[in-house]
């Protein structure tokens, strides 16, 4: 990697907010990551020469960056957010947002009430559609005849392809199915809409192996558990986490929503209420998981008021841990595994645990209810890799010598 040069003042402006982030409590990791984009934003500022004020700049040099890094750009934001705290003693303004025009506007608010309310989709997903979809309109409004009729599949292909090349296959396909999901709201709402818009696909097919869910080998996902050290209470909490995963199959919001009023002892079963269908749901837990859970609420867990089940250890103490720290914590226990696994997010092990699931017998059904599935078509995925299944029913391939048919004895 080809070492980038700085200026005295960029380096001591971003020593100074390493010494900040540690201070505060950061991990070092952290400092490191942010401080590189701290180096991109302090180098792009002395190409510009014309005066504006600090949030000025940190908006622009992030428009810029959502364009070229947008894989990047909420870290970068983030980085940036702080920084601005850091000089200016006080949290980055809220950002204005540019409206398309009033029509708009107020039926994008109506997308939004009807995603939440209607869909019950979470609210982050939603404000994420409206999002993907302003931008869109935006820019579909700075042809001369703008208006929501007038648009067709062609003008949504040409926008993915003028302003979101650089994204991948799976990220196109996200924005693709946003800007689908409003046009049929607005046909609902009695606005015409061009029919060739409804035939775009919702996925690329481009996708490899689309069809079978990514799973992790069966003896990594057995043993990732027993990776962190029991021995410290971190390492205790740690291995629970990893359970919510490998014994229950949860999404990653579910484990960080867990409370200390969802489990029923007499039972041995524990309510997952946050979900993304907004439905609740109750699940049997293994002695296994209960013995881990019950250890570390006894000897690990630190003393605060708060019910939230997993809480930080070192930064603010005592406080709900969020998404982020939970993922870093199975990607951690990824890298100690010492096998090379590509997909190290949460979601990989909630998959293979609904694959095993189905595998060992479980109807449809009841695996879909396990996942906490509205829809049957979302579980039937994990039937598709029951490769145990498969094999057992394969027929021995035979072996010809000239008219006698010779089977192998495997």
């Amino acid at each position: 990697m080809a070492t980038i040069k700085v200026s005295f003042d960029v380096k001591s402006e971003i020593d100074r907010y390493k010494q900040f982030m540690l201070e505060h409590e950061y991990s070092l990791l952290t400092a490191l990551g942010y401080s590189t984009y701290l180096s991109r934003f302090l180098r792009w500022t002395e190409t510009k020469t014309m005066f504006c004020f600090p949030e000025e700049r940190i908006n622009n040099f992030l428009d810029s960056e959502n364009e070229s890094n947008f894989k990047t750009y909420k870290n970068c934001r983030a980085a940036l957010y702080l920084y601005f705290k850091m000089s200016e003693g006080k949290r980055f303004p809220k950002r204005r947002q540019e409206k398309c025009n009033s029509e708009i506007e107020t039926i994008l608010k109506q997308f939004y009430d009807y995603s939440v309310n209607i869909k019950r989709i979470r609210e982050s997903s939603a404000i994420q559609e409206v999002s993907i979809v302003r931008a869109f309109l935006k820019s579909a409004m700075d042809s001369a005849n703008f208006s929501l009729e007038t648009i067709t599949a062609y003008d949504i292909r040409e926008y993915v392809v003028n302003h979101l090349g650089h994204l991948n296959d799976s990220s196109k396909g996200r924005l693709v199915t946003a800007i689908r999901n409003y046009f049929r709201f607005v046909k609902f709402n009695g606005i015409p809409v061009h029919e060739s818009i409804f035939k775009l696909p919702l996925s690329p097919a481009v996708w490899k192996n689309a069809a079978l869910p990514t799973t992790i080998d069966e003896d990594v996902f057995s043993r990732l558990h027993e990776i962190p050290d029991c021995s410290t209470s971190i390492g205790k909490r740690d291995r629970c986490i990893i359970l919510c995963f490998t014994e229950l199959a949860l999404r990653c919001v579910e484990v960080a929503s867990l409370t200390l009023d969802d489990f029923d002892w007499r039972e041995c079963c524990v309510s997952i209420r946050n979900t993304k269908n907004h439905l609740d749901r109750k699940l049997p837990i293994s002695d296994k998981f209960v013995n881990s859970i019950v250890e570390y609420l006894k000897t690990a867990r630190p003393e605060t008021r708060c019910r939230t089940l997993f809480v930080r250890f070192k930064h603010t103490c005592g406080e709900p841990m969020g998404c982020c720290q939970i993922r870093r914590i199975v990607r951690s226990a990824y890298q100690k595994t010492g096998t090379s696994i590509k997909s190290t997010g949460t979601h990989i092990l909630r998959r293979t645990a609904a694959t095993k699931i189905y595998n060992a017998g479980n109807s449809l059904k009841m695996t879909a209810d396990i996942l906490g599935h509205v829809s049957l078509d979302s579980t039937t995925r994990y039937t598709k890799a029951d490769m145990i299944g498969l094999r057992q029913v394969a027929a021995p391939w035979p072996n010809v010598v000239g008219k006698q048919v010779i089977h192998d004895a495997k």
